[in-house]
């Protein structure tokens, strides 16, 4: 099954803008990371109270700990229906997971990295594709997503809104706050 443009892993796909779907370029991915993180990783948002419970319940579905305690990102493909169970959300459990999820989105500490059908007990694929969410290190390397940590967020910030000036000349400030996020403090 031919699944697009996400499951090529040329772009990051996910709702990364106003919490919309959309594009980043594997160029821009990190730069976003950088602002949108504010310089975090994962765990390291965790252990500052950067990020929630829930968030990090699902978070701990796609990763694991090695043995000296560093997170490893796996590239599990779980769908997010089977995500959103693994994780405790759902009837009974937890709530708004398409929130949540959309949200680590917004972090950039997911992505949609495909879409797959859900199979029937026989095996055969049925249904509407599914998306399969992981995080971008476990699609692009720690290293690719992480690669410009060493600038301010600020400054991802401002090359963001510069690029889309660029692109997009007759656009307003206050659309491309609305589109990439307000500037960081």
């Amino acid at each position: 099954m031919n699944t697009g443009i996400a499951a090529g892993h040329k772009v990051a796909y996910g709702k990364f803008f106003d919490k919309k779907a959309g594009f980043i370029s594997l160029e821009w991915l990190p730069y976003f990371a950088n602002y949108r993180r504010d310089g975090y990783d994962f765990d390291s948002a965790w252990e500052d109270s950067k990020v929630n419970r829930r968030e990090k319940l699902i978070m701990d579905v796609l990763t694991e700990t090695d043995s000296d305690g560093d997170i490893i990102w796996t590239d599990k493909q779980v769908l997010s229906t089977e995500l959103k169970h693994l994780a405790g959300f759902g009837k009974g459990g937890e709530k708004n997971f398409q929130g949540i999820t959309t949200d680590l989105m917004m972090k950039t500490y997911l992505v949609t990295a495909d879409f797959h059908r859900r199979r029937n007990k026989k095996g055969a694929e049925y249904g509407m594709p599914v998306s399969v969410l992981l995080p971008p290190e476990a699609v692009w390397g720690y290293d690719a997503v992480t690669s410009v940590y060493s600038e301010s967020p600020h400054e991802s910030w401002r090359r963001i809104v510069e690029r889309v000036q660029q692109l997009y000349p007759d656009a307003h400030d206050a659309e491309i706050i609305n589109l990439i996020g307000k500037e960081p403090k």
